[in-house]
C-alpha cells in the first residue's frame, strides 16, 4: 500500500502541469534574454566597477580570505524563490505572480552568468557553473515544480471566485503537499554541499584564473 502511495506521488499529473509548465518556461525564457541583453549593454565605467568586484572576489577566493557564508544566508538565497512561489500558490494573485517571479529569476541568473562572462571570457563560464551552475541543478527544476503545481492550483482558485459551475478542486492533496516535502528536501541538500564542497572547489579552480 505504502508503495502504490509513492508512485502515486511520483505520477505527475502532466494533463494538468503541461498548460503551466508552457508560461512559465516562457516567462523564464524571457527573463534570461533580457538578463544577457542588459549585461551586454552594460556601460564602460559600470563594466569596470563589475570587473573590479570579480576580481576581488577571485583574489580572496585564492588567498583564503574568502569568507564562508553564514547558513543563514545560505538558507535565504536558496529557499526565497521557491518558498515565494509555494506562497503565491495558495492565492488567485499566483496567475499573475508566479509568472512575474520566473521571469525575474531568469533574469537575474543569465544577467550574473553573462556578467562573469563578459568581465573574464571563457573563465567566466566555468566560475559562473561552480557558482550558479552546481545549485542550479537542483534549485531550478524544483522551482518549476513547485510553479507548475502552483500555478495550476492558482487557476482553479480564479475559477471558483470566477463562479464556474463546474467546481475541479484545487490539487492541494497528499501527493501536492508530499512533492512538496520533496522538493523542499532537495533544497536543503542543496545548502549543504553550497557550505561544504563549493567553497573547497572554488578555492581550487580559483587559482588557474
Amino acid at each position: 500500500m505504502k508503495r502504490r502511495e509513492t508512485f502515486r506521488v511520483l505520477d505527475l499529473p502532466w494533463a494538468i502541469w503541461l498548460p503551466t509548465l508552457l508560461p512559465l518556461a516562457v516567462s523564464f525564457l524571457v527573463g534570461t534574454v533580457a538578463g544577457c541583453l542588459l549585461a551586454g549593454g552594460v556601460a564602460e565605467a559600470e563594466n569596470g566597477t563589475l570587473a573590479a568586484y570579480i576580481e576581488g572576489y577571485l583574489s580572496a577566493t585564492r588567498s583564503g580570505a574568502l569568507t564562508v557564508p553564514t547558513l543563514f544566508s545560505v538558507l535565504w538565497d536558496t529557499l526565497r524563490w521557491p518558498l515565494l512561489t509555494w506562497v503565491l500558490s495558495f492565492t488567485a494573485l499566483g496567475i499573475v505572480g508566479i509568472p512575474i517571479l520566473f521571469a525575474a529569476r531568469g533574469f537575474l541568473l543569465s544577467f550574473a552568468v553573462a556578467s562573469f562572462v563578459r568581465v573574464l571570457g571563457g573563465a567566466g563560464s566555468i566560475l559562473a557553473v561552480l557558482l550558479f551552475g552546481l545549485t542550479g541543478l537542483f534549485t531550478i527544476p524544483v522551482l518549476f515544480v513547485l510553479g507548475a503545481q502552483g500555478l495550476a492550483a492558482c487557476r482553479a482558485l480564479g475559477a471558483r471566485l470566477l463562479g464556474e459551475k463546474r467546481r475541479s478542486a484545487a490539487p492541494y492533496g497528499r501527493a501536492y503537499f508530499l512533492r512538496c516535502g520533496v522538493c523542499f528536501a532537495v533544497l536543503l541538500l542543496c545548502v549543504c554541499l553550497e557550505q561544504t564542497v563549493l567553497p573547497a572547489l572554488l578555492s581550487a579552480v580559483a587559482g588557474t584564473f
